[in-house]
């Protein structure tokens, strides 16, 4: 009779469940610090501060902030430490931009091309977010509300099953978090505003409505950058049309 051991081997078969380096978690860690601003724009940290505060040794640390340099997260400030770069307004607005006509791509495409597992998926994202806050829209917890917002997103984009439109987006809403301010969901009128915009999109989905669905993404978006970073977001009619 196969052993218990055995037949899970023979189910994943020679391959193992591949741990992340020090250096993979050093660079999670110091990533997600800055995007949700624990580092803040600007700041500047000492290499030997940043390997206390992860418990990891330099070398991983240093291959986490060469990787982070080369995209443009961070810069080595020789005699004065790691620097935490901070956006022009110009790339700020490029980013917006972007995002807005992904997000309407990604809902579009998502409405022609969306499986039931994919729209089941988009409303489990959906009822997780709501979930996160109260019925007064009070949120629970501040970051999770940020990942459970881009989670939607993201769910959307894995739908309209296009791997490319995917990996951008990916990356834009990384950008986006490191100058959104992060405090919309304090405010219960606008978390609810969000949710209402968020529901909006995922019934013009659902319903394969490909109009319908990028004109949501496009309300959702240029009303929530008008919202918090509308210093940023000088932007023409014609970008809805």
């Amino acid at each position: 009779m196969t052993s218990e051991h055995e037949a899970i081997r023979n189910a994943f078969g020679s391959g193992q469940i591949k741990k992340p380096t020090y250096k993979e978690q050093a660079y999670r860690l110091i990533k997600e610090a800055i995007l949700y601003q624990r580092f803040p724009p600007g700041a500047v940290y000492s290499q030997e501060a940043i390997c206390q505060q992860l418990g990891v040794s330099r070398t991983p640390v240093r291959e986490a902030l060469l990787e982070l340099q080369n995209e443009g997260y961070i810069r080595f400030n020789r005699g004065k430490g790691i620097q935490i770069i901070a956006l022009e307004d110009k790339d700020i607005h490029d980013i917006l931009e972007m995002r807005l006509y992904l997000e309407m791509t990604a809902a579009r495409l998502a409405a022609d091309n969306a499986s039931k597992k994919d729209i089941k998926y988009i409303k489990e994202c959906l009822d997780a977010c709501y979930r996160n806050l109260d019925k007064n829209y009070e949120t629970k917890d501040i970051a999770k509300s940020y990942r459970l917002d881009h989670q939607f997103h993201r769910a959307i984009a894995i739908a309209s099953h296009n791997a490319l439109l995917c990996q951008i987006l990916d990356n834009v809403l990384d950008l986006y978090l490191r100058f959104e301010v992060q405090t919309v969901y304090n405010n219960t009128f606008f978390a609810q505003a969000i949710m209402d915009e968020h529901s909006s999109i995922y019934h013009s989905i659902a319903e394969h409505d490909a109009d319908k669905s990028a004109h949501s993404a496009y309300t959702h978006l240029n009303d929530a950058f008008h919202r918090t970073l509308e210093k940023y977001w000088v932007i023409s009619q014609k970008t809805g049309q």
